[in-house]
């Protein structure tokens, strides 16, 4: 298979036009103006990289926002966790309601997360350590709604059985 080289005009008539959806999905997941920028300069700076091993007949849009949907969990990835309200809820919900000492339980609960499943982990870091919305952990995971809640649903129940022994 020959790949030609894609000239910058040929590249800007593209993918310029695509700035404004690649920027409103990487803003919803985001929610910071600068990180969405930050993303979709970095999703130009890969494409242009790539440019000349890009498959002409794949559809540039559904393309470019793969390209920014995994640039934004990277960032998200790699974003500190922030003690989030909901990490309280976990632990004091269902009968465990007892005073935390926030610090060492945080730890001890974040160790927890990472024991769980994969997918279980993902959500749940998602939703109550990065803050996102359901839709927006759709927009991430491609997960439905359903398995979603019913994911952070195993995570909390498994963390809540957990935790009563900490």
């Amino acid at each position: 298979m020959r790949h030609h080289t894609m000239t910058h005009k040929q590249f800007t008539d593209i993918y310029l036009p695509l700035s404004g959806k690649m920027y409103a999905l990487a803003y919803n997941l985001l929610r910071q103006r600068d990180e969405a920028r930050d993303c979709v300069q970095d999703v130009y700076s890969e494409l242009w990289s790539k440019r000349d091993t890009i498959e002409p007949d794949k559809p540039p849009l559904s393309f470019v926002l793969t390209m920014v949907r995994n640039n934004c969990l990277d960032r998200l990835k790699r974003a500190k966790a922030e003690l989030n309200d909901e990490i309280f809820e976990i632990l004091t919900t269902n009968d465990t309601v007892r005073q935390i000492d926030a610090a060492s339980d945080l730890n001890a609960v974040l160790q927890l997360i990472a024991q769980l499943p994969p997918d279980q982990q993902t959500v749940l870091r998602l939703r109550t350590i990065d803050g996102l919305e359901i839709e927006q952990i759709q927009e991430l995971t491609r997960f439905s709604r359903e398995n979603i809640y019913t994911l952070l649903s195993r995570a909390r129940k498994t963390l809540r059985e957990k935790t009563a022994s900490l």
